[in-house]
């Protein structure tokens, strides 16, 4: 690992003085109190700028909606709950197996530690719903719904609403409709975007059936799939590196679930079902989904549409202009010999497209392939505090083969560790896969080996940290050769006081990518290396129940090592945050100073919004920015929510280019958002 240079060292010097100054004023101490929010933003902090928050974010919304029934769950049930690594879901399972029931939080505080217990708790329940005594009056059927609904306006119109070359208006619409009765959900999703003519550009319709008998869950209409580590199928990744040492590597998701985002990429559509014959568990699937391509002359597909973006007589045109069609099954085998327990079992996965695909990938020939066919094979061990896990998946057309491999050890309460090892080949290919990776998630062209740690000193000081070394062995289309790099981040969390906590991260990153170095007459494609050193402070106060502050600091170096001689850039940011909630009010501020003078320095940061959705704010150039949020608990049945945000930039007169040109240097949005339930 390389020194950080002597200019980074004195901005976090400058940056940890400036805290104590601005934080160090004497406080009223008073315990603080955390909610399913503060867990899940401690969570989003840590995460790589890929991640998929809304999706999440959905997932915990249907968890809150339809509590896991925590003494009967199964392991994939109960791994959807992001706060849980394998051991102490086997902890959970183990408890139950050898003790019976849990009964009560402070059983399970006993298991798996306060903390998680905490977070968790808003997700799960410990007794089944009984059912009513016979009467000569039947009960009527428990039937719970909602309405959601959004609306967002941007300050400024794009160029293409104003030069007509966007055929909608300055407007983006989201609608959400959900339907439940005992065993049975129904949701319906309509979302336009900016510029977007049709009023339900994109529509999702879902209906799931969960927990009769031997059907343990079906979904007709929209839905997604997740098999072992997601190198053949996975749909449900949320995170990659970074978010929890120890419990990222793995997907946690469950194997099939309705589809309620309004993404418009990155599901099935069609019917899906899994039986429960113990100790077998089948899942079976068809899908015939509708996917926008660009289609060459030739044609070939050259590559798919997922932004979803439908504003242009060109982007209309392409609309759902390919239709998708997979089918295949899963097949899953549970067993428990002693305190030996784990499962085993394969997947086969049929694909096709009515065009062949163009080279999407280094090594990856489909010039003249238009369907194929993916086969895996998993497996999962748990036996006192270790659990193996391993995920081989294979492709023909092109013929490739994929793995990887680990361990999961709870050496203590207080010590945690994973192991993995990847090798993803260079000519597998799976449309459909999300796996732990440093480039990309399609679990191709890629090696690595991973270390994570979770360590609790004492009840207030957590240590964390991860090294990944990883090559590529084709570094892309014009540098046919192998690549080396390495990432490690270190995390600390210290609660110096119940009403004051300090989190900090340090990262350094080496990481090569193919760059013409020469002139677009005389090309001299060759690796470029980029070497990252990040540093992020943050301090947490609870002045009272109702006041919370956060500030954050952060410094990030990019030296690019051109053949001509390294160029350094730098990136920095400050912010203060403060929220404030009172009876059914709340409401929530945030002032952002940043200074990057590359894209490759740009600084990520999530950010809150309106229910079910938020942004992950990328700080790129110079300037200010300031976002508001406030809600409004009408009545049990009613929130109300509205956000408004806005940046000032120093170094431009207008913001982006092209159709989404805004001719301003201080873009900004308004969002406002009703949520109805029964």
């Amino acid at each position: 690992m390389r020194d950080l240079p002597v200019v980074l060292k004195r901005r976090v010097h400058l940056w940890f003085m400036t805290f104590l100054i601005v934080m160090g004023a004497p406080f009223f101490p008073c315990p603080a109190i955390g909610d399913e929010n503060d867990n899940l933003q401690e969570l989003l902090n840590n995460a790589e700028s890929s991640i998929n928050i809304e999706r999440l974010i959905e997932s915990l919304d249907v968890l809150k909606k339809n509590k896991i029934l925590l003494n009967e769950a199964d392991v994939d049930e109960l791994r959807q709950l992001p706060w849980l690594n394998s051991t102490d879901v086997q902890a959970i399972l183990r408890y139950r197996r050898e003790k019976g029931q849990i009964r009560s939080m402070q059983v399970l505080q006993t298991i798996i530690g306060k903390e998680k217990m905490a977070s968790i708790a808003p997700f799960i329940r410990y007794k089944k719903e009984q059912p009513a005594r016979k009467t000569a009056t039947p009960k009527a059927v428990e039937v719970d719904g909602s309405f959601y609904s959004r609306m967002f306006r941007e300050t400024t119109a794009r160029k293409g609403i104003l030069n007509g070359k966007y055929a909608g208006e300055n407007v983006k619409l989201y609608h959400r409709a959900e339907l439940s009765v005992p065993h049975v959900s129904v949701s319906l999703v309509q979302e336009k975007d900016i510029g977007e003519p049709d009023i339900a550009d994109f529509t999702s319709l879902s209906i799931n059936i969960s927990d009769l008998g031997l059907l343990k869950s079906a979904v007709l209409g929209n839905y997604k799939l997740n098999f072992a580590q997601g190198l053949l199928m996975g749909q449900g990744r949320y995170f990659s590196k970074g978010t929890d040492p120890s419990g990222s590597v793995r997907l946690s998701s469950k194997r099939l679930l309705p589809s309620g985002s309004s993404s418009e990429f990155g599901f099935l559509q069609g019917a899906a079902t899994t039986l429960k014959l113990d100790p077998f568990e089948v899942t079976a699937f068809y899908s015939a989904n509708h996917l926008d391509a660009v289609i060459n002359d030739a044609g070939v597909i050259t590559s798919f549409g997922t932004s979803g973006y439908h504003r242009t007589d060109l982007e209309i045109s392409r609309k759902d202009n390919v239709t998708e069609t997979i089918s295949g099954a899963n097949l899953l085998y549970n067993y428990q010999v002693g305190l030996l327990s784990g499962r085993a079992g394969g997947s086969v996965l049929r694909y096709s497209y009515p065009y062949p695909f163009d080279a999407l990938e280094p090594g990856a020939a489909l010039s003249s392939i238009s369907s194929g066919t993916l086969y895996s094979v998993e497996t999962d061990l748990s036996v006192s505090q270790v659990t193996l896990f391993a995920e081989t998946a294979f492709s023909e057309h092109p013929d490739g083969v994929s793995w990887i491999a680990g361990a999961e050890c709870q050496f203590s309460r207080a010590l945690s560790a994973v192991v993995a090892r990847r090798c993803y080949g260079v000519n597998y290919f799976s449309p459909f896969a999300g796996a732990f990776a440093e480039r990309g998630d399609g679990a191709s062209n890629e090696n690595g080996y991973y270390l994570g740690v979770n360590a609790k000193l004492h009840d207030r000081l957590t240590f964390g940290g991860y090294y990944d070394l990883f090559t590529f062995p084709v570094l892309g289309s014009h540098c046919q050769y192998p690549s080396d790099g390495n990432d490690i981040r270190l995390f600390m969390n210290w609660k110096q006081s119940p009403w004051l906590a300090w989190n900090i991260q340090l990262q350094h990153k080496y990481k090569e990518e193919q760059k013409n170095q020469g002139s677009s007459s005389v090309a001299l494609w060759s690796a470029l290396p980029l070497v990252t050193n990040r540093v992020q402070l943050d301090c947490d106060v609870t002045l009272f129940e109702r006041l919370r502050l956060r500030t954050r600091g952060e410094v990030k170096e990019v030296v690019k090592k051109y053949l001509a001689g390294d160029q350094s850039f730098y990136g920095k940011l400050l912010y203060q945050q403060v929220g404030y909630t009172l009876g059914n009010y709340g409401v929530k501020g945030r002032f952002t100073v940043f200074d990057t003078s590359d894209y490759d320095a740009a600084i990520y940061a999530y950010e809150d919004d309106l229910p079910l959705t938020s942004s992950l704010g990328i700080y790129d150039g110079r300037g200010k920015s300031l976002f508001l949020l406030a809600t409004w608990q009408v009545m049990k049945q009613m929130k109300l929510g509205a956000r408004f945000e806005t940046t000032w930039y120093d170094d431009r007169v207008v913001y982006s280019s092209g159709n989404d040109e805004r001719a301003t240097n201080a873009p900004g949005s308004f969002h406002l958002g009703c949520l109805l339930s029964f």
